[in-house]
Formats: C-alpha cells, structure tokens, sequence
C-alpha cells in the first residue's frame, strides 16, 4: 500500500512540474506543395512559368519551422524568410526561378533564419563573358544577421548571384555576421559580392565559376576559408569600401582565371592570405597597405605599385613563365623555389656592432 501511495504520489509530482514546464510544441513542418496561389493553382513543380510566390509566402506565414520545396520548377519573386524559418529543396532538383531583375529571395533586417539545398536560377542569356551588371541578383541579404545560406546553387544572372550588404551589428553584437556554405555560382557577372559593411561572415567552400568576376570583397572582417574560385575572366577583386577589408583568406585553390587571380585596389585596412595556391592569370595590388601573402604556392604573375608597404613571404614560387614587379615599398622575404630560396628575396643588410 506505501509503495502504490508512494508511486501515486511521484507520478502527481511529475504531473505538477509538467504542467508548470510544459514542453515546447515542436516547430510545424509542412510543405509547400500543401498552399495554394492566390488563382487557386497549385504550386507542383511541373509549371515553370507559373508564379508560385503567393503560396511560398503563405507557407512561410505559418511561423517558424520548416518548409519543404520539392523537386521541380517555381517562379519566385523577392521572397522573404521570416525569423526561425527554414527552407530547403532537393538540391539540384529544386529550382526556384527568377523573373525579370527581381531577385528570388530578399532578406533585409531578418535575423536567424535558413536557406538550403535548393537552385536558383536567373534569366540572363548568351555566353557568360559576355554579362553586364544590369543589378538582375538572385539572393540579396542586407542589414541580417545569424543567418544561414548552404548547398545552394545560383547561376545565370545579370548581377550578383548572392549579394550581401550591411550586417546588422546591432543585433550580432559584431560576432555572427552569418554563416554560408557550400555555394556554387555559374554564370553570374559576379558569384559571390560581400558589400559594403557586409562584415562578419563565415564563408566557406565557395566555388565561384564561369562568371565574370568570382570573388568581390568591398567588407571587411570577412572570412573565406576552403573555396575554389577559377575559371573566370578575373578570379578575386578586393576594393575597399567603408570600414575596408581587414579579412581572411584561407586554403583556397584560385585557378585558370584569364585576367587576375586577385586584383587588389585600394586596400588600406590590410588583408592576410595564407596557405592559397595560386595558378595563371595575376596578383595586382594597387595602393594597398598591409596585403599579406604567406605560405602559398604562386604560380601566377606578381605586380604590385605605389609606395605602402604590402609582403609576400614564405611562399613557394613557380618561375617558369611568369612574370614578377614588386614596388619597391613591397617586402619580399623568406620565398622560395623548387631550387631553393627566391632570387627576389630581399636581404637584409644587418650593420655590425661597433666596438666602443
């Protein structure tokens, strides 16, 4: 009878603290296949030219938690994610399809929400070397922060295939910019742009191909780490803008770009760049302070000109073919070749003491 009593008791405890700490609901799932567009249709993935932005929007409104997108094809236009919701495709069999210069997802002063698996795709026509800026963007994130963009796909626009300006700090407390991932862009005029103030990002495996500038980076404190970026008329562009650069790159492979492999102007806030393997086209810094080179392969053509001082150090050099200008402001340390150090190190003259 205690025991019965005592279990009864224990079972009304665990009832009481329940009751006072009741679990959270778990976040609705659904699909967007289950809303309807505000003609009625139904957004299937079978009617490419079909826009399906009233019912996106309607899933979206549910609140957080998750929505799916099936395979196939939607016509979306400035979508934007709300707080705490994700969404994620099948991939490449998810395509989300721009119309006009409108982009498929605008997110301005959202916080922590999620994109993934999904392609999107533009409407510019014709060979890719041939775009323009016409500012026709797929993705455009400004003013957000926590935020997530991975394995996703964004080819053929006449802009910026992911664009993003303007973290808000406030809301980060400058730490979590956001985070993408995974991104491949194809031809864009530009893969991938952080903008102005588009600081405090952690990027990593972007593979930036096939557009007319890979790489633009006017923000600073960005972080780019593990990323391919190769095959397109100029490979990376470092401008400062407001607040400047003052980023990172890391371990990235920058390849067969026609023109440069990174063109630096007018970097003032400095840059480090370590451990990147560089081949064909060239690094040209113009009026830059503070661009650091280190423990890279360079197997590409070095210029650099005016009188700030920027360093190239501890890199292996292929001299086979290529071409090498350093401004005289420019330290040159610490290089060297499959047959031993660099004949363009310069050496330092170190006066002996004199005895007194």
């Amino acid at each position: 009878m205690r025991y019965v009593m005592g279990g009864l008791s224990c079972l009304l405890l665990v009832g009481l603290l329940g009751f006072q700490n009741p679990a959270p609901p778990p976040s609705p799932e659904r699909s967007l296949s289950a809303f309807t567009n505000d003609d009625g249709s139904r957004p299937d993935g079978r009617v490419a030219m079909r826009d399906d932005s009233s019912a996106m929007k309607k899933a979206l409104a549910v609140g957080p938690g998750l929505v799916r997108i099936g395979p196939g094809h939607y016509r979306l236009s400035e979508i934007t994610i709300p707080t705490g919701v994700t969404v994620i495709g099948t991939g490449t069999g998810t395509v989300l399809q721009a119309t006009g210069s409108k982009p498929v997802f605008k997110q301005s002063a959202v916080a922590g929400w999620r994109l993934r698996d999904v392609t999107v795709q533009g409407e510019a026509t014709g060979p890719w070397k041939e775009r323009t800026d016409q500012g026709a963007h797929g993705i455009v994130i400004e003013g957000c922060s926590n935020y997530e963009v991975t394995g996703t796909q964004i080819k053929d626009f006449a802009g910026v295939g992911l664009q993003i300006t303007r973290t808000n700090l406030q809301t980060s407390g400058f730490t979590n910019g956001g985070m993408v991932s995974s991104i491949a862009t194809t031809g864009n005029y530009i893969g991938v742009r952080f903008d102005t103030r588009g600081e405090y990002v952690t990027a990593s495996q972007l593979m930036c191909h096939y557009n007319v500038i890979g790489l633009v980076i006017h923000a600073g404190n960005t972080n780019i780490s593990n990323s391919n970026i190769g095959s397109n008329t100029d490979g990376i562009v470092i401008d400062d803008r407001e607040n400047g650069s003052h980023g990172s790159l890391t371990g990235c492979l920058v390849n067969h770009n026609d023109r440069y492999a990174i063109l630096g102007k007018n970097v003032l806030n400095a840059m480090a760049i370590s451990n990147c393997c560089f081949f064909y086209g060239t690094i040209q810094l113009e009026n830059c302070l503070g661009v650091n080179v280190t423990s890279s392969l360079l197997g590409c053509n070095v210029k650099t000109s005016g009188d700030l001082p920027n360093r190239f150090a501890g890199n292996h050099v292929v001299t086979e073919g290529q071409r090498f200008d350093f401004a005289p402001a420019t330290i040159v340390e610490d290089n060297f070749t499959k047959t031993g150090p660099w004949t363009l190190n310069q050496v330092a003259v170190i006066k002996p003491v004199e005895k007194k």
